[in-house]
């Protein structure tokens, strides 16, 4: 059934929520996690293109369905230290790195966490739109 311009009009301007003010919600509460598993898809289908690993191949080897896998490579997976642990084992890459870099902060020897500069140009080489996600 189409929608008239009217009734798409009077949708638009509803007071109730839409499905995406409750994405853009969604989003900004959890913007951290978010970005950080937008990284960790990236590390991963790199890693799944260097080792020609298909995504339905990790999928077994991690004992996950290849849905979880098509979410985790989209960067919409909240994941565990354990499905980290995996992925680092699995495609033997390091997901979360230390810089082991020592800075002096208001005194106190602080140990920053960093991503390695290799990994942030090579991110920079790949958007979301310039990635296909497939699921064999």
């Amino acid at each position: 059934m189409t929608m008239t311009n009217k009734e798409n009009f009077l949708k638009l301007v509803s007071r109730q929520n839409s499905e995406t003010e409750k994405d853009i919600l969604l989003h900004q509460k959890n913007k951290s996690w978010l970005r950080e598993s937008k990284r960790i898809a990236v590390k991963v289908l790199l890693a799944l293109k260097e080792q020609n690993m298909t995504q339905k191949e990790l999928a077994e080897k991690m004992g996950v369905s290849p849905q979880y896998i098509n979410k985790l490579v989209k960067g919409k997976e909240n994941l565990t230290l354990d499905t980290i642990t995996k992925l680092q084992n699995i495609l033997q890459i390091a997901i979360l790195t230390s810089a082991n870099k020592l800075r002096e902060e208001n005194g106190y020897k602080v140990q920053a966490f960093s991503y390695q500069a290799d990994y942030q140009k090579e991110c920079s080489k790949y958007s979301p739109s310039n990635l296909k996600v497939t699921v064999s």
